[in-house]
């Protein structure tokens, strides 16, 4: 973000800091248990949020050099997207048109992608470059190359529809409401460190909600998360999409006795963004780090991928460091709350409770409740 929207966001901490209070809703709420139960409900969320919907899933600096490209899965759809030789941003479904086998694998760069089963190359266009026996097929047509997806990174992040026939300008404007926040973070020019995934037995919707409140700090991440982040956070919402949950690193109630000019140029904390449906991009003055929650193939199951990345290759070091540590509070506290939660709900319980001190939380569940009542 810019220097005015960063200092205007520090004042807000500094201020929480000291009456050591948090950004509240109103009221609490309570929430129906049968949402995070229902195969009924799941299937609409899976095909409405996540399959007819825009995904964030990158970075653009992990694909800034021409001939660049990245591998993934959304929703079980293996994707490659490329930097082509003209340093246009392109994605596919990788797989072969001969036979549907992966075409890519990894990360990395290079001219070509050949398929490992019966070498079928094509250009980072998508286009069927060669094949061996080229005699024994007709002439190749259009259906031989890649089947391309629409895909945009002007946010800095890679958004890309699922479906090929979405729009283009329905991908291009998924994070127009909340992009401008994301100006000097320098999206594109990360580099890499690691995508790790997870398969979780829990709803979607208790993974996504990990990030969305400070109040399991002291308990849940007594030993890490909270050994450096306060819990005192505020949090905005973007024409009712996107939400942003902002904490503090300890130390920072010290710059109340500073002129703002000797204020730093990046909140020094921690800037958690969540983009709907349920990806998560969380900021600080190094790093970014994207966590990503899909719907599985049952109502109690997840995908979740965790993926780092660093603004300087000479801090790569300090960098991993700071990526392992999110990682292993992730994965070894916040995933296990999670599968415990998931197994809690089956047991009868009608309603769960959602305090005032979980804002975020409560604007979500709103949301979906109602974007999906609605589409």
């Amino acid at each position: 973000m810019n220097r005015d929207n960063t200092i205007s966001l520090i004042k807000r901490l500094v201020q929480r800091i000291d009456t050591n209070t948090t950004d509240e809703a109103p009221d609490m709420m309570t929430e129906s248990v049968a949402d995070f139960l229902s195969p009924q409900r799941f299937s609409r969320e899976r095909q409405q949020f996540f399959l007819d919907s825009p995904q964030v899933i990158g970075f653009a600096g992990e694909v800034k050099e021409p001939g660049s490209y990245i591998t993934t899965e959304t929703m079980g759809i293996p994707i490659v997207v490329t930097r082509d030789s003209d340093g246009q941003l392109r994605a596919f479904i990788n797989a072969c048109a001969h036979r549907g086998a992966k075409v890519a694998h990894g990360c990395g760069n290079k001219q070509r992608f050949t398929c490992k089963f019966h070498g079928w190359t094509y250009s980072l266009n998508g286009e069927l470059y060669g094949r061996p026996q080229d005699a024994c097929f007709d002439k190749a047509d259009k259906y031989c190359g890649l089947k391309p997806l629409p895909v945009s990174d002007i946010s800095g992040l890679i958004v890309i529809g699922l479906n090929p026939d979405m729009p283009q300008a329905v991908v291009d404007n998924h994070l127009a409401d909340i992009q401008d926040q994301f100006v000097g973070f320098g999206f594109h020019e990360m580099y890499s460190l690691e995508t790790r995934r997870f398969e979780v037995k829990a709803n979607w919707k208790i993974i996504a909600a990990l990030s969305y409140e400070s109040y399991h700090f002291a308990t849940l991440h007594r030993d890490s998360v909270a050994q450096w982040l306060r819990p005192n956070a505020v949090y905005d919402t973007f024409n009712n999409k996107h939400s942003r949950w902002s904490f503090a690193m300890k130390g920072t109630e010290k710059l109340k006795d500073k002129d703002t000019a000797e204020w730093p140029d990046a909140v020094p904390g921690a800037v958690s963004h969540a983009l709907f449906p349920g990806t998560v991009v969380i900021t600080n003055p190094e790093d970014a780090q994207i966590i990503r929650t899909e719907p599985g193939n049952s109502v109690g199951t997840s995908i979740v991928y965790y993926t780092g990345v660093c603004r300087h290759k000479e801090k790569m070091e300090a960098s991993r460091a700071a990526y392992d540590f999110g990682g292993q509070a992730f994965e070894q506290e916040d995933l296990p709350a999670a599968i415990e939660c998931q197994q809690g709900l089956t047991t009868g319980r009608d309603t769960i409770y959602i305090g005032k001190n979980e804002p975020v939380v409560q604007f979500w569940h709103r949301q979906w409740r109602e974007r999906l009542r609605n589409e």
